[in-house]
């Protein structure tokens, strides 16, 4: 008989090395680091609190499941509302753990928070999630991407084949990487991106400042105080292996602030997209240039992000092409207009909000 309980510094050992075995496929490894890791993220974080926190299963007496929950604030019209955020959901099926992973969502769905939401659910844990009520928010489901150097977006992607056609691949296109620089000196849409807006990098204070000030217009938009977003922009900022962390504001002409972004740039590579923020609709087209003017003079192949519903049509005008993930955005909450909210494609979430500024898929933890 499995038995949930509340994740604990006690735990650590035996959650990574779960971590280990069932999401790498390695009977060890991790260590220091990785315990280190879950407790930053799941122990000390600033919104820790006793009635919203980690789950762990226990099967014939050993630990066989884990569902990590960070606690956060958003604001829905007016008024600020709890969410438990779920990340690293994983079950050692080896150790028969029977309904654990239905019983630590159900844990979880049981808490005092408004919102339940996961930004990166693969398909057997979405069918998992809407057997529970959880909603897919298709939407938020898929990415865009606008490339930048396209020999060298197709050579990044020939990176994730097989065998002898990965080298061919790669051999053709690093003969073929010159063509990129005749292209960026042509007029078109792969030279560089030009905007009489201006971008300036700045501290997380300064970004904080302006998000304070300029805000969204949706109904439901991340809250963020000093402190928490000085602690979320410094475990984004560690995810080194992405690329440099990036945070920039956007002024116009005129001097007045109008948007912002931050992003991961890696020369030679893609830049990662976490969050892009807006005065108005006036003002997107002209933050998302400047952010594509930044990478691309950083030496970035593409630039890719998550869906923001509300911007599809700017998006795809600026020569941005859209592909669906294998892994969905899900949420539940009692609250029916909150819910609908999201799958109308009316809230401001971004990578920022969910799992996917997280390290653990990115480290080698060896």
């Amino acid at each position: 008989m499995g038995e949930t309980r509340a994740f604990t510094e006690e735990h650590l050992p035996e959650v990574a090395a779960l971590y280990m075995r069932v999401m790498r496929g390695r009977p060890a490894g991790g260590g220091q680091p990785l315990e280190s890791y879950f407790r930053d993220i799941f122990l000390a974080n600033p919104w820790v609190c006793p009635d919203i926190t980690s789950l762990v299963y226990f099967s014939h007496g050993k630990l066989a499941g884990f569902l990590g929950v960070v606690p956060r604030f958003m604001e829905f019209r007016g008024r600020i509302i709890r969410v438990a955020a779920t990340s690293q959901s994983m079950v050692d099926r080896k150790l028969r753990p029977g309904l654990a992973v239905y019983e630590l969502l159900e844990r979880v769905l049981q808490g005092p928070q408004e919102l339940t939401y996961n930004d990166g659910s693969s398909e057997e844990a979405y069918r998992v999630s809407a057997s529970w009520g959880m909603h897919g928010a298709k939407l938020y489901s898929f990415n865009w991407i606008r490339v930048l150097h396209p020999v060298q977006t197709a050579r990044n992607f020939s990176d994730r084949a097989k065998g002898g056609f990965r080298l061919l691949a790669k051999t053709a296109l690093a003969a073929a990487l010159p063509v990129d620089t005749l292209l960026s000196r042509l007029s078109g849409p792969f030279s560089c991106p030009e905007s009489s807006y201006i971008s300036e990098r700045v501290n997380d204070s300064d970004l904080l400042q302006c998000i304070q000030k300029i805000g969204w217009r949706e109904p439901l938009k991340p809250f963020y105080e000093p402190q928490s977003f000085r602690w979320l922009m410094s475990q984004a900022a560690s995810a080194s292996t992405r690329g440099e962390f990036c945070m920039a504001t956007v002024r116009n002409p005129a001097g007045e602030l109008c948007g912002w972004y931050v992003y991961y740039a890696k020369p030679g590579g893609p830049a990662t997209v976490l969050q892009i923020g807006a005065r108005g609709p006036q003002h997107f087209d002209h933050v998302l240039i400047a952010l594509f003017r930044d990478a691309w003079r950083q030496g970035c192949s593409s630039v890719k992000g998550q869906a923001i519903p509300q911007y599809l049509v700017s998006l795809s005008n600026q020569s941005c092409l859209f592909r669906q993930l294998c892994t969905c955005v899900v949420c539940h909450s009692g609250d029916v207009d909150l819910v609908d909210t999201i799958l109308r494609g009316e809230a401001a979430l971004s990578n920022l909000d969910g799992e996917a500024w997280m390290r653990f898929s990115v480290e080698s933890w060896e």
